[in-house]
């Protein structure tokens, strides 16, 4: 099995960036990759601003979103 990485979706930031979020298969195991990413004249690629993790952390991960998300629409 190749190292591979599968682009799930982006939310653009400002130009030229964009929060990417990526599922990325290293040595047979999956990882969650939410990391800016950067395409200009001379760079295209991700930043060091991000998070990755391995995947089965993801429903952790999951329910911190959901509270983070009631969290806003208490405010909002």
């Amino acid at each position: 099995m190749s190292d591979k990485n599968i682009h799930v979706g982006s939310i653009p930031k400002k130009d030229g960036l964009e929060i990417r979020a990526t599922l990325t298969e290293y040595r047979k195991e999956m990882y969650v990759d939410i990391r800016e990413f950067m395409t200009s004249e001379d760079y295209e690629g991700p930043t060091k601003k991000g998070v990755r993790f391995h995947a089965e952390n993801w429903e952790s991960f999951f329910k911190l979103i959901k509270k983070l998300d009631q969290e806003i629409k208490k405010r909002a």
